[in-house]
């Protein structure tokens, strides 16, 4: 993944013209999944193991929630990528354009101390074949996360919440990419959750992924935090929820939000379930 990898920044790298909207909030909790997918991380996985939503919501605007239980491994992790998923599972898939380079992508997780195959981590935005490094990962515990992505004249912007319902500076990985970045749709558009289309069984994630909910709509981070809270419990939330799976099992990854985004899995891996006790 040297190509992927080429370029990491902290997450202070492109703030100066970043307007923030909504509110900060760093205190309080959030519910956690009842079930979840336990994945086992990429040593224990012979092929790959993930699922995909094969016509994805447009990748701006979108806003994103989940839960994750991360636990150490060696290397990297994927919690979810927009990006290309033509099934070469090789680099071609990820550096796709005419002249060699990737484009139209992101992704959110945790980011290997040293790369490539540090055991520590910071959390990290994937985006424009760089990587944005926050503060470090606190294994064995869980994380409600958000990830809200948005465009306009001044170019694409990324924001990911890390430790919800934290918006602070501290809890937050910022960066915006040109404004030609991501207008061209990749050859097989598709968002994958568990391990990455272009490396497949060496980006696995270690841990619990569950609480799943997706708008396409780029949230306020005042909605974020009350959607986190309580799902439907804003107007924009209502109107913009494209997928929700609040517990799901490795049986069970349908959209129970009504819109019928119903994701697939990629082969015959799949994780285990977690039950909360």
């Amino acid at each position: 993944m040297v190509i992927r990898r080429r370029t990491f920044l902290t997450s202070t790298a492109s703030l100066a013209t970043l307007q923030l909207t909504g509110c900060d909030v760093a205190s309080g909790s959030l519910p956690m999944p009842r079930t979840g997918l336990d994945f086992p991380g990429s040593a224990a996985v012979r092929q790959t193991m993930r699922f995909r939503f094969r016509d994805p919501l447009a990748i701006y605007p979108a806003t994103y929630i989940w839960r994750v239980y991360p636990r150490r491994q060696k290397g990297y992790y994927t919690a979810f990528f927009w990006g290309n998923d033509d099934g070469l599972n090789d680099l071609r898939t990820f550096v796709w354009t005419p002249d060699g380079k990737a484009d139209s992508y992101y992704g959110a997780h945790p980011y290997p101390q040293p790369p490539p195959d540090g055991t520590d981590h910071r959390w990290e935005i994937s985006v424009l074949q760089r990587d944005l490094l926050g503060e470090s990962v606190a294994y064995d515990r869980w994380y409600t996360q958000g990830f809200r992505a948005w465009s306009d004249r001044l170019g694409k912007f990324h924001e990911y919440f890390w430790n919800l319902p934290s918006t602070s500076e501290r809890h937050t990985v910022r960066f915006i990419a040109p404004a030609t970045w991501g207008n061209v749709l990749p050859p097989s558009p598709a968002l994958t959750w568990g391990d990455a289309p272009w490396a497949p069984g060496n980006e696995v994630w270690n841990g619990v992924i569950g609480g799943i909910q997706i708008y396409d709509a780029c949230l306020s981070r005042h909605d974020m935090l009350a959607e986190a809270a309580l799902p439907r419990s804003t107007t924009v939330g209502r109107t913009h929820l494209w997928y929700e799976n609040l517990a799901p099992t490795p049986d069970d990854i349908s959209d129970h939000s009504g819109q019928n985004h119903h994701p697939e899995w990629v082969g015959t891996e799949r994780p285990s379930l977690w039950k909360r006790v």
